[in-house]
């Protein structure tokens, strides 16, 4: 079909690739239409065209719905598990080599450090507020003399 209707199987094409390169739309459009000898700056206006369309958007919608499925059941982790793998690192950190010495002490520094703001066991950090002489860091307005 043609760039201005695109089929199903480009809009697939041109999401799942859009979504593999971080969403970068000229690169998913090139694949999705590989034969187009479209210039850099045609590309990207196409690409852009084409990402506005409510098929597309709609078909991203799905595909990141998927992903953040898919994702949850890989990665989701009880507060309770993660605090077991915690101990099992501590627990291996604290073991020691054939000279006595501990081989994961950093390892263990860390897990004890991430238990502990789990927890809500952790000082609190601080933070600058104003810069020089109490300027601020970030001013909100710029000063402009006139001569």
């Amino acid at each position: 079909m043609s760039q201005r209707d695109p089929t199903q199987h480009e809009i697939d094409v041109y999401c799942a690739q859009w979504i593999l390169n971080g969403g970068d739309q000229s690169k998913a459009w090139r694949v999705a239409y590989p034969k187009s000898t479209a210039t850099d700056k045609n590309s990207w206006e196409k690409a852009s065209t084409m990402h506005k369309s409510a098929k597309v958007r709609q078909r991203l919608s799905e595909l990141q719905a998927q992903t953040a499925e898919k994702d949850a059941k890989e990665f989701d982790l009880s507060a309770t598990e993660l605090k077991e793998y915690l101990k099992r690192v501590m627990d291996a950190g604290l073991e020691e080599d054939d000279s006595g010495k501990r081989v994961g002490l950093s390892a263990t520094n860390g897990a004890i450090a991430e238990w502990n703001r789990m927890n809500g066991n952790h000082a609190p950090t601080k933070g600058e507020l104003t810069g020089k002489n109490g300027k601020d860091l970030y001013p909100t307005s710029i000063d402009v003399k006139y001569v």
